[in-house]
């Protein structure tokens, strides 16, 4: 199989297993104050004014004031704080 099929066939059952699997980041945004995030991996920093989260597809960053995680599990996790800025980075 030609390099560049495999990898845009890889590309198009990996996006769909995604989505069967309920892997996408889900995101509830309440005011600038409250975020829930979905399908979370990993914390990568984290600190009072500054939060940056690896999600199953993209990397979040959450800058502001006072800026606090209040519950972490398995689902998701929740942010809360006073949000002066929400960045997405997509993954490659």
């Amino acid at each position: 199989m030609d390099r560049k099929l495999r990898d845009k066939y890889n590309s198009l059952i990996s996006n769909y297993v995604k989505k069967k699997l309920y892997l996408n980041t889900y995101m509830n945004l309440t005011d600038n104050t409250h975020l829930e995030l979905e399908n979370c991996k990993k914390i990568l920093e984290y600190n009072d004014i500054y939060v940056k989260i690896r999600t199953s597809t993209m990397i979040v960053s959450i800058w502001g004031q006072n800026i606090r995680i209040s519950d972490y599990n398995t689902d998701g996790i929740i942010v809360d704080g006073v949000f002066s800025s929400v960045e997405f980075e997509k993954l490659k």
